[in-house]
């Protein structure tokens, strides 16, 4: 917290964020500091939410006139099932993370899209034409897909541990997006062949974040100075990957740079404001640190 005269009052508005676990989420850290900057009269929380009971805390929140919330893990999807509406970009990547509350109309939005495609332009500049190397198949994975075909990748390469679960991704988004995607299991064999052809290396699995901080799922001698290399993790700062990667001379995209734009966009839809943007990173590293 930046001020030390800030009061909650029963004109405090609540926000907050549901997940399970949430012992390590630095949304609410992130968030109050942009609230107190922009001298809103608002409060962000984190609850712990297991599977059973996410309806009972979506009509909670709801019922609770919470303005909005954001979603994480493992409940992205499922979540779709208890709100009333999804925008165009929730829907084409199948995961909500952000909900907008309006007089008890709840309305889904996909703000990981967003903050990924920020978090590229802002680093490197324009996708188009680029060709990409992902590897995972869950919801941070599909959020990078859809950013990466929105923005004209050229073609992307997906590779992931279970083949039955990218192929079906895959074939469910070339259903709403006009892609060029190619799918393989994720062996060093794979690997090599895939990374040797690339522009942009990204990592959408948790492999990086506790308790595997000392491991890259990408062995540090693929990785080379004209690649561009993003790793969704933002929990440590800097995972192994993006050190090896910075080690080698590539260009690297760290997770918080999406965690944080991610947020802003969250942000803008919940107040119609601009986000504190430089306010929110500076909270996020000095909490990481």
């Amino acid at each position: 917290m930046i001020y030390s005269d800030w009061t909650i009052s029963n004109k405090t508005r609540l926000f907050c964020v549901i997940g399970h676990p949430m012992d390590k989420s630095l949304s609410p850290i992130m968030h109050n500091e942009a609230f107190q900057v922009k001298n809103l009269d608002y409060v962000y929380l984190a609850f712990d939410v297991g599977k059973p009971f996410l309806k009972e805390a979506v009509d909670g929140l709801r019922a609770l006139g919470t303005r909005g919330f954001n979603v994480t893990m493992p409940h992205k999807t499922t979540i779709i099932e208890y709100i009333d509406n999804i925008d165009e970009r929730a829907s084409l990547v199948g995961a909500v993370n952000t909900i907008v509350n309006d007089d008890g109309k709840l309305t889904g939005y996909n703000t990981d899209v967003d903050g990924i495609i920020s978090a590229f332009e802002t680093k490197v500049g324009s996708l188009k034409g680029l060709r990409a190397l992902l590897i995972g198949s869950g919801g941070a994975a599909r959020a990078c897909i859809v950013a990466m075909v929105l923005k004209g990748c050229k073609n992307i390469n997906i590779t992931n541990r279970t083949f039955d679960k990218a192929r079906n991704m895959v074939d469910e988004l070339s259903k709403k997006l006009k892609m060029n995607c190619k799918v393989e299991e994720l062996t060093i064999s794979s690997l090599k062949r895939a990374i040797s052809s690339i522009d942009i290396l990204i990592n959408a699995t948790p492999v990086g974040t506790y308790p595997r901080l000392n491991e890259s799922i990408v062995p540090k001698d693929l990785i080379s100075s004209d690649m561009i290399v993003f790793d969704v993790v933002y929990n440590p700062k800097e995972t192994k990957l993006i050190r090896d990667a910075k080690e080698m001379g590539a260009k690297t995209i760290p997770g918080y740079e999406m965690f944080v734009r991610q947020g802003a966009a969250s942000f803008k839809l919940w107040t119609g404001m601009d986000a504190p943007i430089d306010i929110m990173k500076r909270a996020v590293l000095r909490a990481l640190r």
